[in-house]
């Protein structure tokens, strides 16, 4: 019988486990729910007051909103491996709604271009809006399919035994980091100079955070075929996903703990031991994965001894931070229904530059939002109404760096004072 997720004070934690995950978002969970069924005793400790990173919701006065995961690909479909790996880590217990036909608009002012679900519906859509560009746009397609077939030969690498990897390791890795080495605007404008389906085409961008001329090409092609077959919602909301994976941990012999702070990785003669809660207290386990981030982990749970000796400083000095973003959540006292609101998400740009679009506004932020998202996690999902009946949500995102609210780092919640808000 699973328990409920409980925070760390509230919880009894032994002081020895076979696994400890730090953080659980979808990836920690992930992982701990495939040790967990292994056979591995494995504890999860997260910082925020609730699990699931950016799978989690959060409420108010009567509203739901979910945080990160606003849509997932192929799951609606049984035999898809996406689907099958949420259906291992969650004992099938996860339901999934498919959003339909139109999964994404992308709008330039007035101007419309609808993403539908399917390869060949994609296709079709691309060669009426752009009918002179039908070589290109096959040579896209075709090139996103194999970009994603050599990313799966450069993952495979990562699991298999030393002696193989030696002997057939580059050949496997060699073709996806050639085209990933490439910007998504250098690969694109090798196909065509049409700058309206360059933004089309890149207008799925916000899903993976930088502009075509910054971008992978690899990053690119791995977002865009996962949603060629559309896309679908977790029916009960984005917080299922979290609940039912923890329920297979515990079910297991682990367990998943709330505010609980980590603040350093144990490693003694270059063996992990553990980690250390702010609290001062050390809970053991020979293997300890992290899924706080690259940077956070070397910079701030390692010592710096460890972190300097194990070769992973300088190159996590070297990454730049992820985009920044504000996000407007809107409460509606009427039904998504009634509102008419649209299952598929609204990508909204001033023009089809995205480039010069983020230029600008980082230069002047009175210029255009150089993007818009906007999703109703309400239409989405049918349970909706059985927990919020007459009412509906809307959330809004656009791009804003950090450096601009670098002032009140450090400060709480609510306390910011007047300038701040």
């Amino acid at each position: 019988m699973s328990k409920p997720i409980v925070s760390y004070k509230q919880s009894h934690i032994e002081d020895q486990w076979d696994v400890i995950v730090i953080g659980s978002g979808p990836g920690g969970l992930g992982a701990a729910a495939v040790l967990s069924k292994e056979g591995k005793r494995v504890l999860v400790l997260e910082q925020h007051y609730v699990a699931g990173g950016f799978s989690h919701v959060f409420k108010r006065k009567g509203y739901e909103w979910d945080v990160g995961l606003h849509y997932i690909g192929e799951v609606h479909q049984a035999h898809s491996m996406a689907r099958k790996m949420f259906d291992y880590v969650s004992n099938g217990q996860i339901e999934w709604a498919y959003m339909g036909e139109v999964y994404d608009r992308i709008r330039f002012g007035d101007d419309e271009y609808a993403l539908q679900a399917g390869n060949e519906n994609f296709r079709a859509c691309l060669k009426e809006w752009f009918p002179e560009e039908e070589q290109a746009i096959d040579a896209y397609i075709q090139l996103v399919i194999d970009t994603t077939r050599a990313f799966r030969n450069y993952m495979a690498e990562k699991a298999t035994p030393k002696l193989i990897s030696s002997l057939a390791g580059r050949r496997m890795r060699k073709p996806f980091e050639e085209i990933a080495q490439k910007t998504t605007l250098e690969v694109l404008q090798s196909l065509t100079q049409n700058k309206r389906m360059i933004g089309v085409l890149c207008g799925q961008y916000g899903d993976y955070g930088l502009p075509p001329g910054q971008s992978s090409f690899g990053m690119h092609a791995i977002l865009v075929r996962h949603y060629f077959r559309g896309g679908s919602y977790p029916i009960g909301g984005a917080s299922v996903i979290a609940d039912t994976i923890a329920k297979v941990i515990q079910e297991n012999g682990g367990q998943v703990v709330t505010k609980a702070n980590v603040v350093r990785i144990e490693v003694v003669n270059k063996k992990v031991k553990g980690v250390t809660i702010a609290d001062g207290r050390t809970i053991h386990a020979p293997i300890v994965i992290s899924g706080a981030g690259f940077i956070n982990t070397v910079q701030h749970l390692l010592d710096p001894e460890t972190a300097a000796s194990s070769k992973l400083l300088k190159p996590s000095q070297k990454i730049d931070r992820s985009a920044a973003h504000v996000c407007l959540y809107v409460g509606c006292k009427q039904t998504a229904e009634a509102l008419k609101m649209p299952r598929s998400n609204h990508w909204l740009y001033p023009t089809d530059d995205h480039d010069e679009n983020i230029a600008r506004y980082l230069d002047d932020r009175t210029e255009a939002l150089p993007l818009t998202y906007i999703s109703f996690p309400s239409a989405k999902d049918p349970d909706w109404t059985n927990r919020y009946p007459g009412r509906s949500t809307i959330q809004a995102i656009t791009l804003a760096p950090y450096d601009w609210f670098a002032n009140w780092e450090g400060t709480r919640w609510m306390k910011r004072g007047d300038e701040y808000l």
